[in-house]
């Protein structure tokens, strides 16, 4: 039995030493191989992005822009521009309720000429007796859709811009009418501003 057993211690304690020298052996290799790779291997270099774009664009082509709101509000409009003001224009001239006493069309007249806020005026008179005692509701919402310049003469301080709009018109309980129309806006150019002079729904 004691033979056995010192046997067993025997058996064991070889393990062990052998489990300590490999170990031992693991990690001097370990290190070793470390301290190789980190001679032949170079340090990566930190790169600045604002140096690199700067060395790749070159000073000469940097541009900086800075929004000066003096120069955009004395900026000229140019035919795009007035294409723009023309949908805007048509969509909210093409919009009104006798319930809002037609307060779209009087809101205008701020963009319009001197000779069609006459008109504007008189135009909302005009609708007023149509509907003059009538209680139903009626309605008419415009969508500009796109919109041709048929002619823009910066010199001259004309245009004519024709809009194509989708029109929904309500009248009572009725079910809402759905149309297309085109408006023919003319443009006149006073003090340098850009005013509606005429505004023509196409039949």
């Amino acid at each position: 039995m004691d033979d056995n057993k010192r046997l067993g211690i025997f058996i064991i304690g070889t393990a062990l030493i052998i489990l300590i020298a490999a170990a031992i052996f693991m990690f001097i290799f370990n290190k070793r191989q470390n301290e190789g790779n980190q001679a032949t291997t170079t340090p990566l270099e930190i790169v600045n992005p604002d140096a690199l774009r700067e060395k790749t664009l070159g000073q000469e082509n940097k541009v900086d822009y800075v929004f000066d709101p003096t120069v955009e509000a004395n900026r000229a409009l140019n035919s795009e521009d007035l294409r723009k003001m023309a949908l805007s224009f048509a969509e909210r001239f093409g919009s009104y309720s006798n319930q809002a006493n037609y307060g779209n069309i009087s809101d205008l007249k701020v963009f319009m000429t001197p000779a069609m806020q006459d008109w504007a005026d008189d135009y909302v008179v005009q609708l007023k007796k149509q509907n003059n005692g009538n209680t139903d509701y009626y309605g008419i919402t415009t969508v500009a859709i796109s919109g041709v310049v048929n002619n823009f003469d910066d010199t001259a301080g004309q245009a004519e811009i024709l809009v194509s709009t989708q029109r929904k018109e309500v009248v009572g309980s009725a079910e809402a009418k759905v149309f297309n129309q085109d408006v023919l806006i003319n443009f006149e150019k006073i003090k340098g501003e850009w005013k509606t002079k005429s505004a023509a729904w196409q039949k």
